[in-house]
């Protein structure tokens, strides 16, 4: 994939540390949003790893080759994990303690509106996801990122040019609302991520053993739960349409992604569109942005 200095994205949860990878030229020269088909390469590293940083780095510089990335740009939920990666990286590409090339983004990095009481408190991977898919999709929107956690957001049209972050709603995701079963529930054992995951799990209902009934109570739950804030955003929205203008008949499109994206997706009655690695792009877009507003790169 080498061919002239290259950017990375790198998306820190609470569970996994999700990178993409593209050339520096590409990401500058776009018009318009990068997709998966436009040559960029993504990875995921479970932070149960204790070699996490490094699995990062050598994946990374397989892509590379010899040559240092030209810059980082991260979105960071979990400082106690994006901390150890950022010196890692420091030491392994740049050979110093602390890099410049190391960006990560704020609040005031993303050009989105955001209407809440406490802007500054939204986690930055919620805006990310949002601007990433009012740029692949015309708005309003309503992003739901199936991870540790399910946020599932509402973008409305702005006042100007940007679009408008309006908040949304927060639940625990699938590996989050079972352990909670089987920690306050004797006999039962935790499942992996990986068993609790799988776009292919085809549940018999009524469930005929106690893991299959968890399994698929956990999965009615997100995807009950998904399905009805749907229809109350979009209640919401066709209301104050109709307040503003009259026109009631601009749905908001459901856009889905997050690492449980494939599984939840099966059991959504609502029509969605399915985004992998909607942060990775929208870091990637916003690294695009910023080189064009800022000559010679990320800073």
């Amino acid at each position: 994939m080498t061919a002239g200095p290259m950017t990375v994205a790198v998306d820190v949860g609470n569970t996994a540390i999700k990178i993409a990878i593209a050339r520096s030229a590409d990401v500058l020269s776009r018009s318009s949003p990068m997709d998966h088909a436009d040559a960029v390469r993504f990875h995921s590293v479970a932070l149960d790893s204790s070699t996490c940083e490094q699995r990062i780095c050598d994946w990374v510089q397989q892509q590379t080759g010899d040559q240092a990335p030209a810059g980082w740009l991260v979105s960071s939920v979990n400082q106690s994990a994006s901390r150890p990666l950022r010196q890692f990286v420091s030491q392994r590409f740049y050979h110093s303690a602390e890099s410049d090339h190391w960006r990560v983004i704020c609040r005031k990095d993303v050009p989105m509106e955001v209407d809440v009481d406490f802007p500054d408190r939204v986690g930055i991977d919620r805006l990310v996801s949002a601007y990433a898919a009012s740029m692949r999709f015309s708005t309003p929107l309503i992003v739901v990122d199936a991870g540790s956690a399910v946020t599932i957001d509402f973008v409305r049209p702005g006042v100007s040019e940007r679009c408008t972050f309006a908040g949304g709603a927060i639940f625990p995701g699938l590996h989050l609302q079972h352990a909670a079963l089987a920690t306050g529930t004797e006999g039962l054992r935790l499942q992996t991520a990986a068993e609790h995951s799988g776009a292919n799990f085809q549940p018999l209902v009524p469930a005929r053993n106690t893991e299959t009934a968890i399994r698929v109570g956990v999965l009615a739950a997100i995807a009950g739960g998904v399905d009805r804030l749907v229809q109350e955003y979009q209640s919401a929205n066709f209301s104050a349409a109709s307040q503003k203008n009259g026109d009631i008949h601009n749905t908001p499109r459901l856009v889905l992604t997050g690492g449980d994206g494939p599984t939840i997706s099966a059991y959504l009655r609502a029509k969605h569109d399915l985004v992998p690695n909607l942060v990775c792009l929208g870091l990637m877009d916003l690294a695009g942005r910023q080189c064009r507003i800022a000559p010679g790169g990320l800073k």
